[in-house]
């Protein structure tokens, strides 16, 4: 294991590692350490492409909704 796996200790002489301990029967426990997750963020342009998207989606619902409302039946007539 390297340094950056152990930690100091507060009484300063014994070290840690992280992901191992000791329990009461004086048997080790092993555990795994996941890494941190790299996040990566949009650019720009696509952030500006998902918009473009979304407001075709919208603007084309419209049309249709548009569109069906105004050939339904007149609801006096019946």
């Amino acid at each position: 294991m390297s340094d950056e796996d152990s930690a100091p200790v507060a009484s300063g002489t014994n070290t840690v590692e992280r992901g191992v301990s000791i329990d009461q029967d004086g048997k080790s426990n092993v555990w795994a350490i996941e890494p941190k997750m790299e996040v990566e963020s949009k650019s720009a342009e696509e952030k500006g492409g998902s918009l473009l998207i979304a407001g075709g989606g919208i603007a084309a619902f419209l049309a249709v909704a548009g569109a069906i409302l105004a050939n339904l039946p007149d609801p006096d007539q019946f």
